[in-house]
């Protein structure tokens, strides 16, 4: 069977941060059925009470075929880019490729955690950009149910001033 897990849209109800947009942007990783697929956005400049859509070629998290006996690895996180630079995407998903296809055991944390350090390596930022939160599932690919509108929630707070919501929505086809 063909598996597609494809980003539609992020909803912002309170950014991250209190002066203003966010820069949102998602990185991580997704393994199933012997294929290890990258994934980036790029950043979305987004304000409370707004709703974009993912561009359209950057929106899919993993398309390829799978046997309902593979695992689905699969391990995304939501950042807000604070340090502005060149948005070297192409050489980022590269890394992440290859830095995720050399883990002995891939799980869905370990592939945010290598995604994010094979990508910060390309952008060479002098310190991190804040994680907003971060989707992974570790499940049997028979487990997977179709559907749009599937939703990763966002949120958290860093201090006293600052606290954040998202909805990320994505969609499971399998065919």
């Amino acid at each position: 069977m063909k598996l597609k897990i494809s980003l539609d849209r992020v909803k912002c109800f309170t950014t991250e941060n209190t002066s203003g947009a966010d820069d949102f942007y998602v990185v991580g990783a997704t393994v199933a059925g012997g294929k290890t697929q990258a994934v980036l956005t790029a950043p979305l400049g987004i304000d409370d009470g707004q709703e974009l859509a993912f561009p359209p070629d950057q929106r899919v998290v993993f398309d390829g075929p799978v046997a309902d006996a593979d695992t689905l690895h699969l391990g995304i996180a939501a950042y807000n880019r604070d340090v502005k630079g060149d948005w070297k995407r192409g050489d980022a998903a590269s890394k992440i490729t290859t830095a995720v296809g050399a883990l002995p055991v891939p799980s869905g944390s370990l592939l945010v955690s290598t995604a994010y350090t094979a990508a910060d390596a390309v952008f060479g930022r002098p310190g991190p950009d804040e994680k907003l939160g971060q989707l992974t599932l570790d499940v049997p690919v028979k487990d997977l149910k179709s559907g749009a509108d599937k939703k990763w929630s966002c949120s958290g707070k860093s201090d006293a001033l600052s606290s954040w919501q998202y909805e990320v929505y994505y969609t499971i086809e399998k065919a």
